[in-house]
């Protein structure tokens, strides 16, 4: 895999310096990229459409792996065939169809090229200041330029690493982008975190305000700095494929970056439904939106273990209380919506569940004006607990989670300092906190923990159109019968569920 030239020459064509656009469409009306490197504004205006560029692939949905990855972890469940979902959720489960005529291969495509889109523009602008280009007056924003272009840099190489097996890593530091060899995703995840530690020295050592339009608000370097800290902590928490990585995860630097992370709910403000809008989550919206995404029978069963973790055959008149939760956690009434109601059976009716996910009903019902949650304050808070619990200092963990909101919103009981309570308390509120924050936080978890159901894929190859570029044969992962990948390193073996054995 040397010769990557063609590849990074579709990926280096300019971007929009307002919008994000498909960088494959030429618009001859924008000033060369040259141009653009060249001057102070130049540079400003093109690092303002770094992080615009990500949030449109993290949380929109055809162009994002986030939908599939929703129903692969059985959390979420649907009945339609929208972003590959229905495929990816068929039990038993198949292999991923890595073909560039598959009709959704660009959900998994399109990610993969945006991502490398944002790292190479953050390159390109990194190289532009090194070369003596100063932004601002005297230089005075130069730095708020090279301290978004690192965390930039750290967002796309980590999620590169945490959905895909392997990528071209690269740094402000590459002249020749055909010398590139392919890595595995850990020399992904390795690179992202040393670039967002480059970013929060920078946030730590300034002082500055950016722009209202690089995030849809301002944001200060020292909220930045905790926004760098929080994305360090999901790239060591999330990559890992198996529960062996997960064990060997340095829980002690989880524990740092998450006692510096996010101290309230990063958000990003939402601009509405309009034709020039750049701040919307089709990804919240559709998969939470009635009629449309459901949750799947797993997650009501964790709340109320008398209904079983399966749609029975028998259907919903076999359903304790016709699956009505009873719980004592007070989110199954303000955050999950009873919904008996399902749809195209000849799709297995193993996708049926009687409720949806309500929580984001707010969202979904203020026409995307509404602020985007991005990373919840409860996200870090376990990661601190889970951190403690690995280091084996329980009662630091314990006190973590009681504080937080398994008594706070859902009014549970306290727990002890009992390993195996910690432990399970900790899946349990991530797994009823989290749901549609971060893309794909319930497949990384499921993932890491060995739990994804038996034939899941546990990571994406890189896509077919990617590999014909650059003239390599295709592969995939995943499946039961066939199976594609070495079990437990690219594909799910002894999880939660075998529809197979079932």
């Amino acid at each position: 895999m040397k010769n990557i030239f063609k590849i990074l020459l579709i990926l280096l064509i300019p971007i929009s310096l307002t919008t994000c656009v498909d960088l494959e469409i030429e618009n001859t009306n924008d000033p060369s990229i040259e141009e653009v490197l060249s001057t102070s504004e130049g540079l400003k205006n093109f690092t303002a459409g770094l992080f615009n560029i990500w949030f449109n692939s993290e949380q929109h949905n055809y162009g994002s792996p986030g939908p599939a990855m929703w129903v692969m972890a059985d959390w979420g469940t649907v009945t339609w065939a929208n972003y590959g979902c229905v495929d990816m959720s068929k039990e038993p489960r198949v292999f991923l169809n890595n073909n560039i005529s598959y009709v959704y291969h660009t959900a998994y495509n399109n990610f993969y090229r945006r991502m490398y889109r944002v790292v190479t523009s953050a390159n390109d602008i990194l190289q532009a200041i090194e070369n003596g280009v100063e932004v601002g007056e005297s230089g005075e924003e130069t730095e708020m330029v090279k301290g978004m272009c690192y965390f930039m840099q750290g967002l796309g190489n980590g999620y590169i690493g945490l959905v895909y097996d392997q990528g071209f890593p690269s740094d402000e530091t590459v002249v020749d982008y055909s010398a590139l060899q392919v890595q595995p995703y850990t020399v992904s995840i390795d690179m992202a975190i040393q670039e967002l530690e480059k970013a929060i020295e920078i946030f730590d050592t300034n002082s500055f305000t950016l722009p209202v339009n690089w995030m849809s608000r301002e944001f200060s370097s020292e909220e930045m700095s905790k926004i760098a800290h929080s994305f360090i902590a999901r790239l060591l928490v999330y990559s890992p494929r198996n529960t062996n990585q997960n064990e060997a995860t340095d829980w002690q630097k989880v524990l740092n970056h998450a006692q510096a992370g996010i101290t309230q709910d990063f958000t990003i403000q939402g601009d509405g439904n309009i034709s020039n809008r750049k701040w919307m989550s089709w990804y919240k919206y559709y998969l939470a939106r009635p009629s449309w995404g459901k949750v799947d029978m797993r997650v009501i069963h964790m709340m109320d273990n008398n209904i079983p973790a399966n749609w029975p055959e028998g259907g919903i008149n076999v359903l304790p209380n016709d699956g009505v939760m009873n719980s004592s956690d007070e989110r199954v009434l303000s955050d999950f919506e009873y919904d008996a109601s399902n749809n195209r059976p000849e799709r297995g009716k193993y996708r049926w569940s009687t409720y949806r996910y309500s929580r984001l009903d707010d969202y979904i019902g203020a026409n995307f004006f509404a602020p985007v949650i991005m990373m919840r304050k409860a996200e870090i808070d376990l990661f601190r607990a889970e951190a403690q619990a690995k280091l084996g200092q329980y009662d630091l963990a314990k006190n973590i989670i009681n504080a937080g909101t398994r008594v706070s919103r859902g009014n549970l009981p306290e727990i002890s300092n009992d390993p195996n309570d910690v432990n399970n308390a900790i899946i349990y509120e991530r797994t009823i906190e989290l749901p549609l924050t971060g893309m794909g936080i319930q497949y990384f978890d499921m993932r890491r923990q060995g739990q994804l159901q038996d034939g899941s894929l546990l990571h994406f190859p890189i896509p077919d159109q990617q590999l014909e570029i650059i003239g390599l044969n295709g592969y995939t992962y995943g499946g039961i019968n066939p199976q594609y990948g070495i079990p437990n390193i690219d594909v799910a073996i002894d999880g939660w569920y075998n529809a197979s054995n079932n």
